[in-house]
């Protein structure tokens, strides 16, 4: 796995994204608080970089994302500048928001059109799991996409 996008630097996101880049990763980052992003990038000595959805559909091959609704999520991907109108083929969206099976279901669907891989992945262990990377990940999807994951 080259660059990781992730999407949604709130309680649970930022250290998410802290534990990504600290294990080396190199991390482009979207939030409606930029100054969150603008933060994470002066303190990973350059593994974390903010960018626009669009750009991060181009560079990453592994999109996450964790958000406080399915409308949210939905809005990210397909709205206006949605990442997943510039991922590419054969790449991944990882899903950690809580969503129903339904709204899940239709967010793969959408994805396949586009030859993207879709994983339902909603976390336990709260903001405590998050910040010392001991979440629980309950992964539903693709054998190929989880294997890329992974």
């Amino acid at each position: 796995m080259s660059k990781v996008g992730f999407i949604g630097l709130g309680i649970m996101g930022k250290p998410m994204v802290t534990n990504l880049y600290k294990a080396g990763k190199e991390v482009i980052v979207n939030d409606v608080n930029e100054e969150i992003a603008h933060q994470l990038e002066k303190e990973s000595n350059g593994l974390v970089k903010f960018a626009d959805k669009e750009t991060m559909g181009r560079e990453c091959d592994v999109v996450m994302c964790i958000l406080p609704t399915a409308d949210i999520v939905d809005s990210v991907l397909f709205g206006e500048g949605g990442v997943a109108l510039t991922m590419k083929e054969g790449s991944v969206f990882v899903d950690f928001s809580s969503e129903t099976a339904a709204q899940s279901k239709d967010h793969a669907e959408k994805l396949a059109k586009y030859g993207v891989k879709f994983l339902d992945a909603p976390v336990s262990g709260g903001e405590p799991g998050a910040v010392n990377g001991t979440l629980s990940i309950m992964v539903g999807g693709e054998e190929e996409g989880f294997n890329k994951v992974k």
